[in-house]
């Protein structure tokens, strides 16, 4: 992708950055084990697109990387099919989607278009998805109506062997929770009436996302297999504020791992947009060029996140007796902080420079530059960490 596509919709770069990369490391994981392997894109578009040849929408961007992990996997002795469904409602819209779709090689990854709302065709849907392929869905639309309420999504949320991405659109919800004409819909999103009055917009945006991941995580069918959620801010360009949150859910443990590893790598790549589009509207307010901006370094600092919070968690984690920290604690503990795999790996080597804890898997932990605690050691077991006394 070119950023240079996205001048002025740097917040869809990011999104579609998280895409792309999300989706290669999902499909690679998947493919060796499943052999179909379904997408369905819940809001396709084409709109705001950049370019005449769609290929700055998450429709190309979503084929090409089914087609690279398709061609990749085969390398690796997997045949995996992969299929992909778009639905849009817009007419418009609709026929350069299928015009699109239609002026595909025979051998690309067969995709269909459906034309029609979301909701009223979710069996049609879950109908071509299968009852047991691996399934894909992308949910983002360009509001909250008949999209994301958990009334509309229950019937793929109660789908087995399926992952989510969903736009939680913050912007609209922060403008519209309050109005009482709305509190019907309020309560389909979050389940409750928020009364957020005394909060601030910080505490507002966490009370939001916790409320409606709960939501969403209560909507599945009781079958002792939860679901375990993340989530991802896109940052408005140019101010100091969340435009709207990427919602991911899934079964896999190391599905959330995975997933912050990702957003892990996303910071940068934010950061980098965002100083990028600060600059050019500096230039067109002032007139007065600039050097170009090399990309920039997210450097650690206490301000970056409470370290002496992230401190005391692992404490409160570990005790005198040896436990293993693999995936599946890792993925816990993201669920329950929802802090960066980076934030637990600095504060483990601080505390293991204080003598406060030890790695006993780590023969020279001093040697490794980041991975202080490997979780996917030992078949993602991870590593056996203590308290020392």
């Amino acid at each position: 992708m070119n950023p240079e596509d996205y001048i002025g919709r740097e917040q869809t770069f990011i999104k579609h950055t998280l895409l792309r990369a999300y989706l290669e490391r999902l499909f690679m994981i998947i493919g060796r084990y499943e052999e179909k392997i379904s997408y369905v894109d819940c809001f396709a578009g084409p709109w705001q697109e950049g370019r005449n040849d769609l290929q700055d929408t998450s429709i190309a961007i979503s084929l090409n990387i089914m087609k690279k992990c398709q061609e990749g996997l085969s390398q690796l002795g997997k045949n995996v099919q992969f299929r992909a469904l778009y639905i849009e409602k817009d007419k418009e819209s609709f026929e350069r989607l299928k015009s699109f779709l239609a002026d595909r090689k025979e051998n690309e990854v067969d995709a269909k278009p459906l034309h029609g709302e979301f909701h009223e065709l979710r069996d049609d849907i879950l109908k071509w998805c299968g009852a047991k392929d691996f399934t894909f869905f992308f949910v983002d639309p360009t509001g909250w109506r008949e999209a994301v309420e958990i009334p509309t999504l229950r019937p793929l949320l109660q789908r087995h062997n399926s992952e989510f991405l969903i736009t939680f659109m913050l912007d609209f919800l922060r403008r519209f929770h309050c109005q009482s004409e709305l509190e019907e819909q309020m309560k389909e999103i979050f389940g409750e009436i928020l009364d957020t009055s005394e909060m601030t917009p910080e505490q507002r945006e966490t009370h939001f996302l916790r409320k409606y991941r709960e939501h969403l995580k209560s909507a599945q069918l009781k079958t002792g297999e939860s679901l375990l959620s993340a989530y991802s801010k896109i940052l408005h360009p140019l101010k100091k504020r969340t435009m709207y949150d990427m919602v991911y859910l899934t079964r896999k443990p190391l599905g959330i791992v995975v997933f912050m590893e990702v957003l892990g790598k996303l910071e940068y790549v934010q950061k980098d947009s965002r100083a990028q589009a600060q600059q050019t509207q500096r230039v067109e307010r002032t007139g007065q060029r600039e050097f170009s901006l090399k990309s920039t370094n997210i450097e650690y600092d206490e301000e970056n996140f409470k370290l002496s919070e992230v401190k005391d968690y692992w404490l409160s984690k570990l005790s005198c007796e040896p436990k293993q920290f693999g995936v599946k604690e890792f993925a816990d503990m993201i669920e329950e902080t929802d802090w960066f795999i980076s934030d637990f790996q600095i504060a483990f080597k601080k505390l293991h420079d204080e003598g406060k804890v030890e790695n006993i898997d780590a023969k020279n932990i001093e040697r490794r530059k980041t991975l202080f605690v490997n979780y996917k050691a030992n078949y993602n077991q991870g590593e056996s960490l203590k308290k020392m006394k």
